[in-house]
């Protein structure tokens, strides 16, 4: 009797001794004012995005990668575009950036949410050997993509697609009372 007790714990502990070696920590990134939980310290690249009218945007991508060793390996990637210049074209923005990931594979899940009572696309998308999960949310002239690059057989990240905050000039999280509303709950 006691052998069967004993090997769910051996298994419980070797599967958090897997998360454990990953760490998982909360990001902050003050000038494109988001933070959100990576597995490690991402890297910073800037890149280009075009918008469905072909206006062509500034983005900074960050990606922090979780080794094929632990139970979140994957690719973990936020990109943020700057609308700034083309401040009109923020309406069809969450549409542009869906219709970028629903080109990879099947949608298993496309929805719209509310993450901080801000409007977002909640998406998920497999093929046979690679599912993405990710949340594409707008605010003050910025575009977030957030991605999450894993193979199929991968516990799901959710833990990374809804970490995601978005924070005023001061690095304080912004969070709306009523969705739509410019009154902040503080």
């Amino acid at each position: 009797m006691r052998r069967i007790g004993l090997i769910p714990t051996v298994v419980a502990l070797l599967l958090s001794g897997a998360a454990y070696g990953q760490v998982w920590s909360e990001y902050e990134n003050r000038q494109e004012l988001f933070a959100v939980n990576f597995p490690g310290d991402p890297v910073r690249s800037t890149t280009t995005f075009k918008t469905s009218k072909g206006t062509t945007l500034p983005a900074v991508v960050l990606t922090a990668e979780s080794p094929a060793s632990s139970i979140t390996a994957g690719k973990y990637i936020v990109t943020v575009v700057n609308y700034a210049t083309a401040p009109a074209e923020l309406a069809t923005a969450l549409d542009d950036a869906a219709k970028m990931i629903l080109a990879r594979g099947e949608s298993k899940y496309d929805g719209i949410e509310h993450t901080e009572q801000i409007r977002s696309r909640r998406l998920t998308v497999e093929t046979e050997t690679k599912r993405w999960l990710a949340e594409i949310l707008a605010h003050d002239n910025r575009l977030y993509i957030i991605e999450a690059d894993t193979a199929i057989d991968v516990v799901p990240p959710a833990q990374f697609q809804a970490s995601i905050e978005i924070l005023d000039t001061e690095g304080k999280r912004i969070r709306y009372r009523t969705v739509g509303s410019t009154e902040r709950v503080r």
